[in-house]
């Protein structure tokens, strides 16, 4: 197998899977990892014959293992070490490519899923640069080399917060290829398969203090340390286009469909990490946990997703939606695991959309209210506002649309004004969302979100749902 983004995530989970599936049963699954974008890991793991410690911490218990599925590790940094990474996952041996690279990895459009063609790396890579500078370039240049050497199909399994993620890549690798190289497109198209996955697991980034801690009950200094929740599971549609790796003998579940399951997590678990670190941020907490520990933000998700939320969901045996919602918030509520609130609200112009844009259009379809959907959703737009001179200037927020959203925030004569511009971001909310009662609620959570009081603000809007 080849993972194609080795990051904290990836060791927490598919290596974890991985490394327990070869103790049950040994085989030939060892991961070779990839990495195109930082951080770069091979200085750190290959001096360590790759092994590295998995910490699991569940209040103030923890337990640590060492993992030793990953065999090799690849930094994409220049011609020479791109060529490796093309040569590793071109080797008729490597039959699954599984890949963690976040939602922007894949260059597509949060609102459509189209291929952005706005991307300077997009369109380098298209133009043949090398080494490639995205996921799709590289991936590309593997296809091509396994149709010309003859080394057999593959399977690329996404394992990325996505709705439909195997469908999703499928189209935004055919819409590349088709213009990189249009005539792999038949090849792919009898040869590649695209299984859709769910993957769970709170993987917060690895601190300093961790490493210590790590480091000291290990006896050894572990620089690649990752720590996480002790839940975790992994949903992978059973549409393989070789050799099934056996990851059902570590506990992950094969289905024919995994959707019900991705949508279940992302507009539950996922909107509750998002949302309770917007504001959680926006009233001065540093940690998701906690911003979850806090009853009134706790409450106002809670509400959001059991009466908003909750309607737009499926139904899966086994997955009751409230106790799904109870059990969401005691993880992210966990004080062992301290996921900074920037850190989960990075990129969240790429996050929003499935975990609370779409579930706020159904409601708004449906003739129902979504007021809790429109504050979450406000909730990002202000967080980004945070970042501009306008307000304060409070932290510079890591996102694609945050300069686009501040120049709005500068240029608008009101919170209405910049209400209705930032709805009008198409790419983010399509169209349609600009509507005079969206807009009017909007600019008046923004008003309130970014007053002298956010805090009191918001426990305006739980007093409003008890009246």
């Amino acid at each position: 197998m080849a993972h194609i983004g080795v990051g904290a995530f990836h060791r927490c989970h598919q290596a974890e899977y991985v490394d327990d599936m070869l103790e049950a049963r040994f085989g030939p699954w060892g991961l070779v990892g990839i990495n195109l974008y930082p951080p770069r890991l091979a200085d750190l793991l290959v001096p360590q014959e790759c092994l590295y410690s998995r910490t699991v911490r569940e209040g103030d218990s923890a337990e640590t293992r060492v993992i030793g599925s990953i065999r090799r590790v690849i930094d994409v940094l220049d011609a020479r070490s791109a060529e490796a990474a093309v040569a590793a996952l071109g080797a008729p041996a490597v039959q699954v490519v599984t890949m963690t690279v976040t939602e922007k990895g894949y260059c597509l459009i949060p609102s459509s899923g189209a291929l952005d063609r706005e991307n300077q790396a997009v369109e380098a890579d298209l133009a043949g640069a090398f080494p490639p500078r995205t996921l799709l370039g590289l991936l590309t240049r593997a296809l091509e080399r396994r149709r010309a050497t003859g080394a057999g199909g593959l399977t690329l399994v996404s394992c990325d917060n996505i709705p439909r993620n195997g469908a999703r890549l499928r189209q935004a690798l055919f819409a590349f290829a088709g213009v990189r190289s249009p005539g792999l497109l038949p090849w792919i198209e009898r040869h590649v398969a695209f299984p859709s996955t769910m993957v769970d697991r709170i993987t917060p980034a690895t601190s300093d203090a961790d490493v210590e801690a790590v480091s000291f009950a290990l006896g050894a200094r572990d620089d690649a340390a990752v720590v996480g929740e002790s839940f975790r599971q992994w949903v992978l549609e059973d549409a393989y286009a070789g050799e099934r790796p056996p990851l059902d003998l570590a506990g992950a579940e094969f289905t024919s469909n995994s959707e019900p399951y991705e949508q279940i997590k992302m507009r539950i678990l996922n909107a509750a990490q998002s949302t309770l670190s917007h504001q959680g941020a926006l009233v001065g907490y540093e940690f998701s946990f906690e911003a979850a520990g806090d009853w009134m933000l706790s409450a106002l998700t809670q509400r959001m997703l059991e009466r908003e939320t909750a309607s737009t969901l499926p139904e899966i045996p086994g997955m009751e939606i409230g106790r799904y919602v109870e059990s969401s918030l005691a993880r992210v509520r966990n004080h062992a695991i301290r996921h900074r609130c920037h850190q989960i609200g990075t990129d969240g112009s790429q996050k929003i959309v499935q975990r609370l844009v779409d579930p706020l259009r159904e409601r708004l379809a449906g003739g129902q209210g979504a007021g809790l959907l429109t504050l979450s959703v406000s909730s990002w737009m202000a967080y980004c506002l945070a970042g501009s001179s306008r307000f304060g200037r409070r932290w510079v927020p890591s996102d694609p649309w945050a300069d686009r959203v501040i120049s709005i925030g500068d240029q608008s004569a009101d919170f209405d004004d910049a209400a209705t511009a930032i709805l009008g971001i198409a790419a983010i909310f399509g169209s349609g969302l600009a509507r005079p009662d969206v807009t009017s609620a909007v600019a008046r959570h923004l008003r309130g979100l970014l007053g002298a009081d956010p805090r009191g603000y918001l426990m305006g809007q739980l007093d409003h749902m008890f009246a």
